[in-house]
């Protein structure tokens, strides 16, 4: 099979699973935002920050080693088994015993009691990273589209059922721990046939060597992507954690449900390209192009509606977050130009450049995050991102430009088309949404509109500009039009 149809259906797999997440996800927050309060989300999302720096040091790069390894022996395989399993139990460990010590520095005893069954996690995840890690590197995409919902679901239902029982704060800590267990027995099922191995430690130079650098730059990079919440608890309160949660979390639904399913393929095929040893800047420079004309009027979406979507998603009780998601969304448009760099680096084994990255940027961020904290506002928290954007986006292009070997001209000249579309497809939202206000239509109405205007827009502009993400759309699309009216006809 061709490369470029492997990828394509590998894409609209992961896309898919993202959406099939999306779907779960909205439901789920739809009731759980009604049955939880902003501090009882708050103490979640701290423990969850915690628990996702951690996470960092418990893969220890060994999924994207897996991946980008260009000769991958068993003894490799079952060398990154037994390194995920040492980080993994010792981590789980520390944070078990640790919990009651960091539950009295935030003054909240509810993190002891997250952090315990948090813990579960470390202990469950590594019998399982080595084989989701192979069937990634396989770009076996049908595969984890299965895996991945029945996960979502599980988790999904298990939270919402505590939930409604009355576990408050627990009953979204319960819900990983349902999901991390349920992909470990699906697994044991459809793993790779070469997965199945027993833990070993021949090749713990290799693994360590790239692990290590790879562990590094994620762990800066996640530590400064969470720096947040902690220093919002401590300086205001968990509700004030609870309403910058939520509006992150709307930021950050692009990341979740779009950037992850691109970046998912990304990092195999950017692989995969090294491999066979093709020029890259074209596939970069192409990919980020199609990524920039999805975020950037996702993001002008949040900016414009995001009293709408708070009223709607969440209810009347969380509105304060509103204007701090519109803030992180304008924030996050330079973004769009840097978010496949570190994919980029780590699938063309320039680890040590993304490491540089992390270096840099993570501690602008943490300063500046410290330097917002302190003028008493989390307005001030959140325009603080738009500075760590544009100094990752300056990092970013330069490491890039190293290790490509490229000019910058060469690697963004696709991004002026995908500027153009974003434009139109803004600009209609935000004529829609102004008119839907001036009428005074309901907030689920006007978002509606709004987002209906801002596909539309889209849509007719990627067409008339000829733009290779709407070209792609219509690959996709066309297809299932036709099975449709197929199947139609047969009726």
């Amino acid at each position: 099979m061709p490369a470029e149809l492997s990828h394509r259906r590998a894409l609209i797999w992961s896309f898919a699973e993202r959406y099939a997440s999306f779907m779960v996800t909205v439901a789920s927050t739809l009731v759980l935002s009604r049955l939880l309060t902003p501090a009882q989300v708050g103490v979640y999302s701290l423990c969850a920050s915690l628990g996702t720096i951690a996470t960092i040091l418990r893969d220890f790069g060994v999924s994207e080693y897996l991946i980008q390894e260009r000769e991958l022996t068993r003894a490799k395989i079952r060398t990154a088994f037994g390194v995920a399993l040492v980080v993994a139990w010792s981590l789980g460990t520390v944070i078990y015993l640790s919990r009651e010590a960091l539950a009295s520095y935030f003054a909240e005893p509810g993190v002891a009691s997250v952090l315990a069954v948090t813990a579960l996690q470390f202990f469950i995840l590594p019998l399982s990273s080595p084989a989701f890690a192979l069937m990634n590197r396989e770009m076996a995409f049908r595969r984890i589209f299965a895996l991945q919902t029945v996960c979502n679901i599980t988790q999904a239902a298990t939270s919402l059922t505590l939930a409604w029982r009355g576990f408050g704060t627990m009953s979204l800590a319960w819900g990983p721990i349902a999901s991390v267990a349920m992909q470990t027995l699906l697994l044991c099922w459809m793993r790779p046939r070469e997965s199945l191995v027993l833990p070993a430690f021949s090749e713990a130079r290799s693994v360590l060597r790239f692990g290590s650098v790879y562990m590094s730059a994620r762990l800066i990079e996640t530590l400064a992507q969470n720096i947040h919440d902690p220093i919002i608890a401590k300086r205001f309160d968990f509700a004030s954690v609870g309403l910058f949660s939520r509006a992150f979390g709307m930021v950050e639904m692009f990341r979740s449900n779009v950037s992850d399913a691109i970046v998912r393929v990304a990092t195999p095929a950017f692989a995969a390209e090294h491999r066979a040893g093709r020029p890259l800047a074209q596939a970069f420079g192409q990919a980020t192009a199609n990524f920039v004309s999805l975020s950037w009027p996702f993001f002008g979406f949040v900016a414009l509606c995001a009293p709408e979507i708070v009223q709607v998603m969440f209810g009347p009780q969380w509105l304060p977050a509103a204007p701090l998601a519109a803030l992180l969304a304008l924030a996050a448009l330079p973004g769009g130009l840097y978010e496949l760099v570190p994919q980029m680096l780590s699938a063309t084994g320039h680890v040590h450049k993304r490491l540089r990255v992390a270096l840099w940027v993570s501690p602008v961020h943490i300063v500046a995050i410290l330097a917002a904290s302190s003028l008493g506002g989390l307005r001030w928290m959140a325009m603080a991102f738009a500075v760590s954007h544009l100094v990752a986006l300056a990092v970013c292009v330069a490491q890039l430009r190293a290790a490509l070997k490229v000019d910058v001209l060469r690697l963004y000249a696709p991004c002026g088309l995908s500027a153009a579309l974003a434009i139109c497809s803004v600009a209609a939202q935000a004529g829609t949404t102004f008119a839907g206000r001036a009428l005074a239509l309901p907030a689920w109405l006007v978002a509606s509109l709004a987002l209906g205007a801002g596909v539309a827009a889209w849509v007719a502009t990627g067409r008339a500009l000829g733009h290779p993400a709407y070209r792609e759309l219509s690959t996709l699309v066309r297809p299932l039009i036709a099975r449709g009216g197929r199947d139609a006809g047969g009726h």
